[in-house]
């Protein structure tokens, strides 16, 4: 064969590669061949609610012939140049520049895939973070419809009941401009299984429901679901043997032996309202230990009793607001309103927050480790390489193609051949040599009841190698894709980041949501990175017990003392307490290091969170960032503490990272005692609330005060003093703050006596104008 003949043999097969090449990558855009009918769609999508994971209802409307068979994109849309940055949190150590903008924004993205006939609609739920902005319907690789999101000031609430009569009456409530939106659930079947599943919503309400049905998941999902900070309301009435008994008992505030009438003018009088007295059937039984009863009827008869379990709470009505005659009667609207109030937790000018399970914050990300450059191949490797390759383009093809093989035209032709195997060599070494990808993890882990452990863990992906790749986080997790996040939260403060992160505008981060869910990370470039987060619940013998008090001190500080004992198998270090009044954050060092199964006596100070803040650690500045996260209402006592991290599920592309990285404990912690700073321990609830905007409000909040050594007196800030009243447990009624003995009302403050307080609890009802969720009264040491 001639030269000229082995040089056309070479173009031929060129152009027949690039023609395959050119016809794969058309096939891949356009994700298939356009159907001949493109169906017409319309899409809405509204957030309900907020929290660490938001419930996104996506509605797909076909609103002509021909079925809808394609991709649903929740996205995190691209802002303007603006807002493109996002607030960016400082860095320990690093120089704060103005980042660019991408070009073109890559999208982060859950993608559902959705059927949906002619002339129909299809409503689907996405769990995802709260700043997913837009939503797409794609077909064939066209765009049919973009759409951007509505937030609902909903609080998301979960009904289990036979009857549309219990999510009608949830739905018809309203805590000033918030109102309840309630994902009803008839049957088992349909019915959620796991916390992560219920992490979307607020609260879970059972009643007249046959709760046998429920499995062994289900019913283990709400105890984990209130054990992370849910509250599960329960309702009794003639019905409990059904909807209330076959429930674990460690989840039963009012264990029910009996049906009793009961009075219901108690929840009347609670809220300032006057209906007819009705009596109604009610559940009566024992109190379980540490449940305790927040009204009672005639008889000392438990209208409604709350038990705390983990971080969250049971309530529990003996009676049934949606039946037993109660249903068309103001008492509905009063019982619902009066049981689900007591499970809002709300910071003020915020709408109610849906926080069981631990979600991602971008501004988290500010504290992943940086990834470190794509590394190069060693310098002698290179110039060895570069000497061999030298010598067969050189002397040793000459001397075979024209000295011995005596074919000058063979040597023009080992010049590109030897180049194109050289550069796959290069390859092939550089990969090998430096590995696929590097994983940096942060992880926070939470202790629950009965050695259940939510996980929740960031993970900052360095690629080697370029193309497409997926990320499996494990089983049974809620995902996040949160690189474009991180570029917005994070790119003023890391130098490397816009050109690491810079890889996504060409490619895309989808998340696809499933039992075991994936995350499909397309267009990736050598040396970039994605970001991306996952929660997920496991079981371990992790958690502290910790008997600590607030003695000494002011009203603003005071010494952390007692004991604190380690129930897990790894070491902690730098345990610090964290606490806030609804103002300030304080903080208090309690132990440098805690052995595994070890008890550590402690006695700290309780300081401000930013005391000394310049000259502390990275770490420190870390652990602040995950109690902050945790308290989203005063009140709050939070433990954190530096771990070893747990062994991670995370593969990518079916394989295991090398993974470098670190964990915090976080854990709310009940202080037994509190000789000062009392706002920081004491909590609130909405007891009761009725009105509306226009004439105002009245509203009664419990205060769970802490024991203490001290004379303790009620402070009610700016709210009129004529406004304010205290419930007298002695005598069974609400008296004006500023009738009772020893109060001052132009300090508007009132010393506490035993006749205010009924087990550690405080009543106040106040007249405002718009619902304040507690915000304008408090307990402080008295002066």
């Amino acid at each position: 064969m001639s030269s000229r003949q082995l040089l056309g043999a070479a173009a031929v097969l060129a152009v027949l590669a690039s023609v395959v090449w050119y016809l794969a990558i058309a096939s891949s855009r356009g994700g298939g061949i356009v159907p001949e009918t493109t169906p017409e769609v319309a899409l809405t999508a509204t957030a309900t609610g907020t929290g660490t994971w938001v419930r996104y209802l996506v509605t797909v409307k076909n609103l002509a012939d021909g079925d809808f068979d394609g991709e649903v994109l929740l996205i995190d849309q691209a802002q303007t140049a603006e807002t493109s940055a996002g607030t960016s949190v400082p860095a320990i150590g690093r120089t704060a520049h103005i980042p660019s903008a991408p070009a073109v924004a890559g999208q982060s993205a859950y993608q559902v895939h959705m059927a949906v006939p002619s002339r129909k609609s299809v409503t689907v739920a996405i769990l995802a973070p709260g700043f997913f902005n837009a939503v797409e319907a794609v077909m064939g690789g066209k765009q049919l419809d973009m759409q951007g999101v509505t937030q609902a000031e909903a609080i998301p609430v979960a009904v289990l009941s036979d009857l549309e009569t219990a999510a009608d009456a949830v739905e018809s409530l309203h805590f000033d401009r918030f109102t309840p939106r309630a994902a009803r659930f008839n049957s088992a079947h349909t019915f959620p299984t796991g916390a992560l599943k219920l992490a979307g919503y607020a609260a879970v309400v059972i009643d007249q429901f046959d709760s046998v049905t429920l499995s062994q998941t289900q019913v283990q999902g709400l105890r984990d679901f209130v054990g992370f900070g849910g509250t599960l309301l329960l309702a009794g009435g003639s019905d409990w043997r059904r909807s209330i008994a076959p429930l674990p008992t460690d989840l039963l505030p009012i264990r029910p032996t009996t049906t009793t009438p009961a009075d219901l003018t108690p929840i009347a009088t609670l809220a300032s309202a006057s209906p007819e007295a009705r009596t109604a059937p009610a559940a009566s039984g024992s109190l379980a230990p540490k449940a305790r009863t927040v009204l009672t009827g005639d008889r000392d008869l438990p209208l409604v009793a709350e038990l705390s379990y983990g971080a969250g709470k049971v309530i529990e009505l003996a009676y049934d607001p949606s039946g037993d005659g109660t249903a068309a009667t103001p008492y509905a609207a009063l019982g619902w309103r009066e049981a689900l109030g007591r499970g809002l937790t709300q910071v003020p000018g915020n709408a109610p927050t849906a926080a069981s399970m631990l979600g991602p914050d971008p501004a988290f990300t500010a504290f992943l480790p940086a990834s470190d450059d794509a590394p190069l191949p060693p310098p002698w490797l290179m110039v060895a390489a570069l000497l061999v390759y030298l010598v067969i383009v050189g002397p040793l093809g000459y001397l075979l193609t024209i000295r011995r093989w005596n074919r000058p035209a063979l040597f023009w032709v080992t010049v590109p051949l030897s180049a194109l195997i050289f550069t796959g060599a290069f390859y092939v070494i550089g990969s090998n040599l430096q590995g696929s990808l590097h994983d940096s993890e942060i992880q926070v882990v939470r202790p629950g009841p009965g050695q259940a452990v939510n996980v929740l863990e960031y993970h900052r992906v360095l690629f080697l190698r370029r193309g497409n790749h997926q990320i499996d986080p494990g089983a049974s997790s809620l995902v996040a894709p949160m690189t474009l996040e991180t570029f917005r939260t994070t790119g003023s403060t890391c130098e490397r980041c816009i050109n690491q992160l810079g890889g996504l505008p060409s490619g895309s981060e989808h998340v696809i949501p499933a039992q075991r869910p994936v995350v499909d990370e397309t267009g990736v470039v050598y040396g970039s990175v994605r970001v991306v987060a996952s929660s997920q619940i496991a079981h371990a013998p992790l958690g502290l017990d910790a008997q600590l008090s607030v003695v000494g001190g002011t009203a603003a500080g005071g010494t952390v003392q007692g004991s604190v004992v380690n129930l897990g198998p790894l070491p902690l270090i730098q345990l610090e307490l964290f606490s806030f009044d609804g103002q300030v954050i304080h903080r208090s060092d309690l132990a440098a290091y805690v052995p595994p199964g070890g008890e550590t006596a402690v006695s700290a100070p309780l300081v401000s969170a930013d005391s000394g803040v310049r000259s502390r650690a990275a770490a420190s500045v870390l652990l602040r960032a995950v109690a902050a996260e945790a308290m989203n209402s005063p009140g709050q006592a939070v433990l954190v503490a530096l771990m070893p991290p747990l062994t991670s599920l995370l593969t990518v592309d079916g394989h295991p990272p090398p993974q470098a990285g670190l964990a915090v404990m976080q854990q709310q912690v009940t202080l037994a005692r509190a000789d000062s700073s009392v706002r920081d321990i004491e909590r609130k609830w909405l007891a009761s609330s009725i009105g509306d905007q226009k004439g105002g409000f009245t509203d009664v909040y419990d205060i769970d005060v802490p024991r203490s050594g001290v004379p303790l007196a009620l402070t009610y800030g700016s709210v009129w003093t004529s406004a304010v009243e205290v419930y007298d447990w002695s005598r069974g009624t609400f008296v004006p703050a500023a009738s009772v003995a020893g109060s001052n009302p132009a300090a508007g403050t009132l010393p506490l006596t035993s006749d205010l307080l009924h087990g550690g609890m405080l009543r106040v009802r106040v007249h405002e104008a718009r619902l304040t969720w507690g915000a304008n009264v408090w307990v402080d040491t008295a002066a």
